[in-house]
């Protein structure tokens, strides 16, 4: 699980420390996610950085990850970690997800959302959140999205708030973005999928 958004900084948000990371396919995650080398990434609700620094590897020292979470210890973390490393292309903010958020319009190639989504439902930010989402979208950005399958846990939050791949795509449907590709079993307790935006229209002459 992700940080719940709607804690305030500097306290421990639930599930702050905890990750999907620890508990997915992994290689069948790499799999299907979309090319991303060289290309802006934006890792939504980080955490301490779990999915950041596989995915700064992939980008490459010509890509750029920036990684946003509430939780102002968790970004500590990934801000200690990536200077010991000396990785210097991770941006990091501390950043309240139902707000405008510290990223350029049109500049992500891809917006990782890893088990956050049904915490934004929850809290019910889903909406201002997945807004500016969309405004940060560039033309041809991606919306990548691990859920947890709709079953009882652990791990995971309860059945009643995770969300169904149906949920997701209605979800996603309201900002002119479409499924595309397959729906990817990360193991027994999570799913993958992948959305852009609908293709425009060509102009008739």
């Amino acid at each position: 699980m992700q940080p719940h958004q709607h804690k305030h900084e500097g306290k421990r948000p639930t599930g702050a420390g905890k990750s999907s990371y620890d508990i997915i396919d992994r290689q069948r995650f790499w799999k299907a996610l979309a090319p991303v080398t060289g290309k802006t990434v934006l890792d939504l609700a980080c955490g301490a950085g779990r999915y950041t620094f596989p995915l700064a590897a992939k980008v490459g020292p010509t890509g750029k990850v920036i990684a946003l979470d509430l939780w102002a210890d968790g970004i500590a973390q990934v801000r200690e970690a990536a200077a010991e490393a000396g990785v210097d292309h991770i941006e990091t903010h501390v950043a309240d997800l139902a707000a405008p958020l510290p990223v350029a319009s049109a500049s992500v190639h891809l917006c990782l959302m890893a088990t956050v989504l049904h915490d934004l439902v929850a809290d019910g930010i889903s909406g201002a959140a997945l807004t500016e989402v969309a405004r940060t979208l560039a033309t041809d950005g991606i919306v990548a999205v691990v859920e947890f399958n709709k079953q009882e846990g652990p791990p995971g939050p309860p059945k009643a708030v995770r969300l169904s791949i149906e949920d997701v795509t209605r979800r996603l449907m309201t900002l002119g973005l479409i499924r595309f590709g397959a729906v990817v079993e990360l193991g027994p307790h999570a799913y993958f999928a992948q959305f852009r935006r609908l293709p425009a229209a060509p102009v008739r002459t």
